[in-house]
Formats: C-alpha cells, structure tokens, sequence
C-alpha cells in the first residue's frame, strides 16, 4: 500500500538541530564545571576538521551541544 506524507520535508528539523529536552547551556555550564573545557574543544576540532575551536560558527558550536545532550540522554535511560 502507498502511503503519502502529510508533511514536507522541508519542514523537517532534525531533533538534534532543536532538542526537545536537556538544554546546551546547562550541558557546557556542567562541562566548564568539571574543568572538561580543553578536552570538549579538543574534541570539537577533531570532528570539525578546524585548528582553533575559535574558528567554528557558534551555530556549529551549539549543534555539537544538541548532539552531545542528546547522547546523555539516551545513555541516561
């Protein structure tokens, strides 16, 4: 049987572009916290390919907080 979308797909946002629970800045405030801020900019430029974490959007730098928030969610379970 055929089905058809109600919705486009570009409407679509991925939830780790907009999570729909834990927020970034409690994650980064918890990171900074636990004295992890090297290691957390050490792994932003190895998955951005960038020398400096400086040199990443902010909107990237908040995409990687969405992705990691989601990950302790899901392990949080």
């Amino acid at each position: 049987m055929h089905h058809t979308f109600h919705k486009s797909l570009g409407a679509y946002v991925p939830e780790h572009v907009t999570p729909t629970t834990m927020s970034s800045v409690k994650l980064k405030t918890a990171v900074d916290a636990a004295n992890l801020t090297e290691m957390w900019d050490m792994i932003l430029t190895l998955d951005y390919h960038v020398s400096n974490v400086n040199e990443l959007p902010h909107e990237r730098r908040d995409e990687f907080l969405n992705v990691m928030s989601l990950l302790l969610q899901a392990f949080d379970r």
